[in-house]
């Protein structure tokens, strides 16, 4: 497929917004083995239409109305399983999805201000605990703390970071 200048747009959108349509159908789907073919088919539908797109306005909403789309031909494809969402919850659930995504690129961005706020070992912490994935028990042991002091601590870390991101998001406004 040859593609256009006249693409680039839409291309850059597609690439900046993909983790929320991600999000989008984790919190639309029932079975997360799902999301992969379903994010596939939502692209795939996104880039047959990308003609469709206004460019001078929001991406985010536009996909975000092709993406429930495809998610409702999804969910009828398999209403022959045992699991079937009616079509009004699924609605309301991908309406709540999209104003939680539509949140998403900023409290991300609150979320890397807040964490350079952190000293480094508490980020370290963070880091080893939730990006590389090690467990209480094998962080405990590392750093010679009890699994429930390491736990408190990581609690209250969330909490921290919670206000914090709250603090900015509220001041943006």
């Amino acid at each position: 497929m040859v593609h256009s200048p006249s693409d680039r747009p839409f291309l850059e959108a597609l690439s900046r917004h993909q983790p929320a349509l991600e999000a989008f159908c984790y919190a639309s789907l029932g079975r997360r083995e799902d999301v992969p073919e379903v994010l596939q088919a939502v692209v795939i539908r996104l880039w047959e239409k990308s003609a469709d797109w206004d460019t001078s306005t929001h991406f985010l909403p536009w996909a975000f109305a092709v993406a429930r789309f495809t998610l409702l031909s999804h969910f009828r494809d398999k209403s022959r399983d045992r699991l079937v969402f009616d079509e009004d919850v699924l609605l309301a659930v991908a309406q709540e999805t999209e104003r939680a995504a539509e949140q998403f690129e900023a409290r991300k961005e609150a979320l890397g201000s807040c964490l350079e706020k952190l000293d480094h070992e508490q980020r370290r912490l963070l880091n080893a605990h939730y990006i590389t994935g090690q467990g209480l028990r094998e962080l405990a042991g590392a750093m010679s703390r009890s699994e429930s002091a390491l736990k408190m601590t990581l609690l209250r870390l969330r909490g921290q970071l919670r206000k914090c991101i709250d603090r900015q998001l509220t001041q943006a406004i």
